[in-house]
């Protein structure tokens, strides 16, 4: 998470430096927004496939061929070819790594669900939950539950905390939306410690959990980019 924001940190630095030495006739003019964007997609399309979403990398690299096509001499192609020609090989890609990604997670959570269904089948310790252009809902049903795990890009992703123990007086929710809508449903008998990074994602709060010191404590990491991440209380 801090890492982030020195990286956020130094790239609002460097626009703000460029624009006035771009003022001052020191360096060739680009418009704002074209650097504000050209900054944005480089981030996502790095952001996705390191995470191994490659429609999120490949949709963002099309969008950056559109942005820079006299540049690269791909008129022809650009706009709609280009964005069509990269959502196939993102889509092709997830496909052909889908099995990597899920054994990456699966050596720690052990669980992993696909999108569009509801799922309520009993929990451990560790729960994955994972959705992509699609509708999910998860219940999740633990009497020892640490820790979670919830991606969520290009889809509604519902998870529901509310049949859940945790085992100790402490737990962890990660979650990381892209492009989509994560709904969490939590306790309000539990305390709550946020820690978000949102990158032009929006993230709420309805209600509000437990203020009692001694009632169970989970930290919640909410990461979100171009989406929309809820947390409701109940």
């Amino acid at each position: 998470m801090k890492k982030r924001n020195i990286f956020w940190a130094v790239i609002l630095i460097v626009i703000a430096v460029y624009l006035v030495a771009s003022k001052m006739h020191m360096i060739p003019a680009i418009p704002f927004f074209k650097i504000l964007f050209t900054v944005i997609f480089v981030y996502t399309a790095v952001y996705g496939f390191v995470r191994l979403h490659f429609f999120e990398g490949m949709l963002s690299v099309g969008l950056l061929g559109c942005m820079y096509d006299k540049v690269l001499g791909i008129q022809a192609i650009t706009p709609w070819t280009l964005l069509l020609a990269a959502c196939l090989v993102g889509l092709a890609l997830d496909l052909l790594f889908r099995n990597l990604k899920k054994q990456k997670d699966n050596t720690y959570f052990g669980h992993s669900s696909a999108g569009g269904h509801v799922e309520n089948g009993q929990d451990g310790e560790y729960v994955h939950v994972e959705n992509s252009f699609g509708a999910l809902s998860k219940y999740v049903n633990s009497d020892c539950f640490r820790e979670a795990k919830i991606s969520n890009s290009f889809g509604e992703c519902n998870v529901f905390f509310n049949n859940t123990a945790l085992k100790g007086a402490n737990a962890i929710i990660r979650t990381d939306n892209s492009f989509g809508s994560t709904n969490i449903y939590l306790p309000s008998t539990w305390r709550v410690e946020f820690r978000q990074n949102t990158a032009f994602g929006n993230v709420e709060c309805k209600g509000q959990g437990s203020s009692d010191p001694d009632a169970p404590c989970v930290e919640l990491q909410i990461s979100s980019s171009f989406g929309q991440t809820c947390i409701i209380f109940g």
